[in-house]
Formats: structure tokens, sequence, C-alpha cells
């Protein structure tokens, strides 16, 4: 039996999902996805995965309203949001930002140099030789988000931060760690 593959290249994921957002070709891809076909991405590539997704933000700046900017994505991956190049450009703040618009999403940052493959299982497990870091809002107990003025600093509490190098494994349905035993 072939194996298929579907590799997504960086660049831009705005115009990745806007030349093929909706189309024929997503909605096939999405069906041989389902049927077992993986599907890759880098970098932007990888951002376009999941349903919502960042399309700018500014890095190494402290989580405010107006530093970032969302889309829909091709939603391969549900309930979660992907930011890539993530300790390299000091992207903490923008995926804050991102989690506490949307908390019910588990926000996920890919360093440089390391991917994350997700299972049918909804476990993902951490490959490369750097880092993933999940953030999950789902029991934040208070932000200003929806308050906030423009460049106003987000305030966010209750966040769960894991940050996981290669070989650990986190499940995405449970939205806890896989411990090692």
């Amino acid at each position: 039996m072939k194996h298929l593959v579907f590799f997504f290249t960086g660049g831009d994921q705005l115009r990745i999902t806007s030349l093929m957002g909706g189309t024929q070709c997503q909605q096939i891809i999405q069906k041989r996805y389902e049927m077992g076909m993986v599907i890759c991405g880098t970098s932007a590539g990888a951002s376009a995965m999941s349903e919502t997704m960042i399309t700018s933000g500014k890095d190494d700046d402290a989580p405010k309203k107006c530093t970032l900017k969302m889309a829909p994505g091709l939603g391969f991956l549900k309930g979660v949001i992907i930011d890539q190049h993530f300790a390299q450009r000091g992207r903490i703040g923008r995926l804050l930002i991102a989690i506490a618009q949307n908390p019910h999403m588990i926000g996920i940052g890919i360093d440089e140099d390391t991917g994350i493959i997700v299972m049918p299982n909804a476990i993902l497990e951490v490959i490369g030789s750097n880092g993933v870091t999940i953030l999950d809002g789902i029991d934040c107990t208070m932000t200003n988000v929806s308050e906030l003025e423009p460049d106003q600093v987000l305030g966010i509490t209750n966040i769960k931060m894991h940050v996981l190098p290669a070989g650990f494994k986190y499940d995405l349905t449970d939205r806890q760690p896989v411990i090692r035993r």
C-alpha cells in the first residue's frame, strides 16, 4: 500500500488559506486526511493546519490587544492554534492573546527545528532539537481582553503552560501531558 503525504511549505499562512480554503482541493485533502493520509507543514504551513490561525503579530512584546491578527485556518487540527518560530522570535505574548480571545482552544508554540506529530487518537508527540510550548486557557479565571483599549497590556490568570522537549507527548483530548512511566 502506498502512503500519501501532502506537504504545506512556509511563507505566508494567509496566502495558503486564501488560495486553498473552501476549495475542492482542500475538501479532497480533508477527505484523504480523514482516511489516513499524512499532512505536514513547515512554518506558515504548520500554522495553517489549525482551525483558527495567527496571521501576524508583534514578536518580543508584552501581550496587547491590537498586536495580533487571526483568521480561519484550514481546520485539519481542531481546537488548537499553532504558532511557529516560537522561542526564537519571542512569540509567547501573541499566543497568550490568541488564547485569551479563544480560551477553549489550546495554543501550541513550535520552536524552530522542532515539530509535532499528531496521531489519530489526538496524542501529540514532540520531535526535533528544541521544544513545544502548550498554553491552555480553558480554566482561565479572569481576563481583561474584552475591555482592553488598543495597545493596553493583557491581564489573564490561571493559564496552564507546558514546555515539552523531543519525545514528550500531550493528549489534546484530555488537555494533559502524557507522563512517561
